[in-house]
């Protein structure tokens, strides 16, 4: 009997085991098929979270396109924000003197008395404001009080227009050599913050660009120190200008995410693709040459800014007027006998009414 009772014992126990083996079989089943569809699950939840981030980060653009590129739609990536275009010489009194006699037309600025141009410049200023929002003016390094007179000028008549001005100062050689400019505490670095002291003084100043370039001097650090030892107050407006054979000192500026406006002169088609989508805050100044018509200087001009790079980028036209100026360069945007301006962001011949 007892042997029958163990038997009986151990059979249940089997039957016990097997019972609670298949259930944990089944559990670790269902565990298994729970795993699997919360891993489901996640994947889902991160390709939705994925999905949602590139929702957001389109309409993040779209929003920024609707604010900066208002009243642009023939190129998203340009800005309708800032419409700038270069002046340097009066167009009704461009003479090569300058250029002869101090080696640059921006001298102009320096040597001559600007109230007797100021119909002149009047003249043009009022035929800039009806395309462009923002003129870039040109301008040597110099201390004088007839130079500091016509830069309050130019800001008077550029006031009276609605225009802002885009200060680009090209150092030159006063008092040493031109990139002297970049170290601190020498005589040029002081003539430079003195003028960008000024400038800042004036009310329709946006802007103030310091050229930088030179064939045995291109790096992006020389820039990066120069800004860092500005004044707070000048940092606000400092803006670099290199133009075409420097463009590479911007893709350095742009590792280093620098966050002033950097101003890149590209005028061939490949410098343009490859040195516009550089920063965020850019601009990129160009211009077509040797238009006779304003319809071919629009056609031109239109095939360079559609290759341009990136969103909200700025864009800057060379130049105004430069017609027998002493350069030879031929990229006037505009001539009196023309009696009309070009609109390079509506691509639209607007034509001027006789005064």
């Amino acid at each position: 009997m007892v042997a029958v009772l163990s038997l009986l014992v151990a059979a249940a126990s089997l039957l016990a085991a097997a019972y609670l083996a298949s259930k944990l079989s089944s559990v670790a089943s269902e565990l298994s098929e729970l795993r699997k569809a919360l891993d489901e699950v996640e994947k889902s939840r991160r390709q939705l979270l994925e999905k949602l981030n590139e929702l957001e980060k389109a309409l993040h653009t779209a929003q920024q396109l609707g604010v900066q590129q208002a009243g642009n739609a023939w190129y998203p990536t340009v800005s309708g924000e800032v419409k700038a275009i270069a002046y340097i010489l009066p167009s009704k009194a461009s003479k090569p003197v300058w250029k002869e006699r101090y080696g640059d037309r921006i001298y102009f600025y320096v040597y001559a008395n600007l109230s007797e141009y100021v119909d002149l410049i009047d003249e043009d200023f009022n035929v800039i404001s009806k395309v462009y929002n923002t003129v870039i003016i040109v301008i040597p390094a110099d201390d004088t009080e007839l130079f500091r007179a016509n830069l309050a000028l130019l800001n008077t008549i550029a006031r009276n227009h609605g225009l802002k001005i885009l200060w680009a100062i090209f150092p030159k050689w006063k008092y040493g050599s031109e990139d002297d400019y970049l170290e601190p505490g020498t005589p040029m670095n002081r003539l430079v913050l003195d003028v960008l002291r000024y400038l800042t003084r004036l009310n329709s100043t946006w802007k103030v660009a310091i050229w930088y370039g030179w064939s045995n001097r291109a790096s992006p650090d020389d820039v990066v120190s120069f800004y860092e030892s500005l004044p707070s107050d000048l940092k606000l407006l400092y803006a670099c200008w290199l133009d075409q054979p420097y463009a590479e000192v911007a893709k350095g500026l742009a590792q280093k995410r620098v966050d002033f406006l950097v101003i890149t002169e590209l005028y061939s088609e490949a410098a343009i693709s490859a040195y516009s989508g550089l920063l965020e805050r850019q601009m990129i100044v160009t211009g077509y040459y040797g238009a006779e018509n304003p319809e071919e200087w629009l056609s031109g001009i239109s095939r360079k800014i559609s290759l341009i790079k990136g969103v909200g980028r700025y864009l800057g036209i060379w130049i105004f007027y430069d017609v027998n100026d002493g350069q030879g360069e031929r990229y006037a945007a505009y001539r009196p006998e023309w009696k009309a301006v070009p609109d390079p962001y509506t691509l639209e011949v607007r034509t001027l009414k006789s005064p």
